[in-house]
C-alpha cells in the first residue's frame, strides 16, 4: 500500500480537536511522535485559530470548571477540572493559546496550565512585598517576536502616610524569572478585573481626573515593548455620566467595552462597544444595546464569546445566569447548562491546544522527522490488538484513511 508524505498526514491531523489526538497518540509510534513535534503543535494551533474551533468555556469560582462551548446549549455539561493546585480554590488570570494562568487565593504559587494535555509550568515565587495595600491584578499573555508567555502582576494602592503606591512586575517564561518593569500612575478601578489580551497587549480600566473630564481610560501593556500607553474612552462615555460599570472583554480578536448603565445599582441598560481597528480611536463602534427589560438584570451583562456562526453572542449576567443573544433578532435566550455550581460565577474561555509547558528549551530543539522515513507516518497496523482495520474518518475533508 502506498504511504502518505507525512506533510499531507500532518496537515489531516492538525484539524482534528485535542482531545481525538490524545487519543490518537496510542495509535502507532509514528502518529505518537508526530503530534508531539513542536512543528506539529504549531501547526495544530495554527488550524485552530483560524478555524475559531476546540472552544472552551471556564468557570473559576471557587473551584474550576469546564466546558465544551461549540455544541448546542441544551447539551453544555460543565465538569469539575483538576489542576496543579488542586483540591485549593483558584484565581485565573486569562488564557492564550490553550493556556490558562492560575493562582492560589493568596496570589503567590502561579501555574501555566493545559487544561486538555495537563502540561503545567509553576512561575517563579516572587513575594508580594505590599499585599494589604491595595489592589494586585495580573494579566497574561503571548509574545511572538520572542516567542514567550509573559505574566505581568500590578500592585497599587496607599501607603500609611497616604502616598500613592504602584508596582509593576514581569515574569518571562523563557527567563524564568520576574523583573520590574515602568509601571502605571494611573489608578486601576476595578480589584477583580485582571488584564484582556488583544492584539499582544494587556488591557485595564483606569481612572485620572487630572487627564480629561470623564477621567477613564484603557490603559494598554505591550508584552513586547513591555511599556504602557493610554486609549481615549470619551466616544462612549457619556458627558456627565457617574453610574457606569465598565467590562473590557475580547471578541474574535477584537477589543471590546461593555458599558452597563447603573439607575440606584439597577441595570438601565448594556452597550457593547468593539474596537474594529486596534489602536484606532475613531474605530470605536457600538455593537448592539440590551434593555433591562431583555434579560431582567439587576446589575450587569458581560459578553463572554461569539456563537460558532457568529450570530449570537454568549452573555454572562449577574455573574449567575448565561444568556444567548442573537444579533440579528435581538432575542435574548437564558439558559441553565448542565453541572453549573452554585453561586456566583467568574468566566473565561480556553481553546484547546497541545501547547507543552514541560522543558520548553528542549523541545523547541526537535523538528519533524524527514519526510524519507516512510516507516515512520506509514499508517502500521496496529499490534498486540485484535483488529485488522484502522480508519480515521474526517466528514470535512471527506478523506478517509485505512490500512
Amino acid at each position: 500500500m502506498a504511504v502518505l508524505p507525512t506533510e499531507i498526514i500532518a496537515e489531516i491531523l492538525s484539524k482534528l480537536p485535542v482531545k481525538i489526538l490524545l487519543r490518537f497518540l496510542c495509535v502507532c509510534k509514528a502518529w505518537n511522535l508526530l503530534i508531539k513535534t513542536p512543528n506539529f503543535i504549531k501547526l495544530h494551533l495554527n488550524q485552530t485559530l483560524i478555524s475559531n474551533s476546540d472552544r472552551h468555556i471556564l468557570l473559576y469560582y471557587p473551584f474550576l470548571y469546564s466546558a465544551e462551548l461549540d455544541i448546542h446549549h441544551d447539551r453544555i455539561s460543565f465538569s469539575k477540572l483538576h489542576h496543579p493546585l488542586s483540591p485549593l480554590q483558584v484565581h485565573l488570570f486569562g488564557s492564550c493559546n490553550g493556556i490558562i494562568c492560575i493562582a492560589d487565593p493568596s496570589k503567590t504559587d502561579i501555574f501555566l496550565f493545559n487544561p486538555l494535555t495537563k502540561s503545567h509550568r509553576k512561575l517563579p515565587a516572587n513575594k508580594i512585598l505590599n499585599s494589604d495595600i491595595g489592589y494586585v491584578l495580573f494579566g497574561f499573555g503571548y509574545d511572538s517576536k520572542n516567542d514567550d508567555y509573559k505574566v505581568l502582576r500590578l500592585v497599587q494602592g496607599f501607603t500609611n502616610d497616604k502616598m500613592f503606591y504602584s508596582e509593576a512586575k514581569l515574569c518571562s517564561l523563557n527567563n524564568n524569572s520576574w523583573k520590574s518593569v515602568e509601571g502605571i500612575s494611573l489608578y486601576l478601578i476595578y480589584a477583580d478585573c485582571h488584564g484582556v489580551l488583544v492584539n499582544e497587549a494587556l488591557h485595564y480600566i483606569v481612572n485620572s481626573e487630572e487627564l480629561g473630564s470623564s477621567g477613564k481610560f484603557i490603559a494598554s501593556f505591550d508584552l513586547q515593548n513591555e511599556s504602557f500607553s493610554l486609549m481615549d474612552c470619551s466616544k462612549f462615555l457619556g458627558k456627565g455620566e457617574s453610574n457606569l460599570m465598565m467590562l473590557l472583554t475580547e471578541l474574535d480578536g477584537c477589543l471590546c467595552v461593555m458599558v452597563n448603565h447603573l439607575n440606584n445599582f439597577i441595570l438601565e441598560r448594556a452597550d457593547l462597544w468593539v474596537m474594529k481597528e486596534y489602536g484606532n480611536k475613531e474605530s470605536w463602534a457600538k455593537l448592539y444595546s440590551i434593555g433591562q427589560e431583555c434579560v431582567r438584570s439587576g446589575m450587569q451583562i458581560k459578553p463572554i464569546v461569539y456563537s460558532k456562526d457568529g450570530k449570537s453572542i454568549l452573555l454572562e449576567i449577574d455573574v449567575s445566569k448565561f444568556a444567548w443573544y442573537d444579533l440579528e433578532s435581538k432575542n435574548v435566550e437564558i439558559f441553565t447548562p448542565r453541572g453549573l455550581p452554585d453561586g456566583a460565577l467568574e468566566t473565561g474561555c480556553f481553546i484547546g491546544s497541545l501547547v507543552s509547558l514541560d522543558n520548553k528549551l528542549d523541545s523547541e530543539k526537535e523538528t519533524l522527522p524527514k519526510k524519507n522515513k516512510k516507516k515512520y507516518f506509514g499508517v502500521q497496523k496496529l499490534k498486540h490488538r485484535q483488529l485488522t482495520f484502522f480508519f480515521v474518518g474526517l466528514t470535512s475533508t471527506g478523506l478517509m484513511i485505512s490500512t
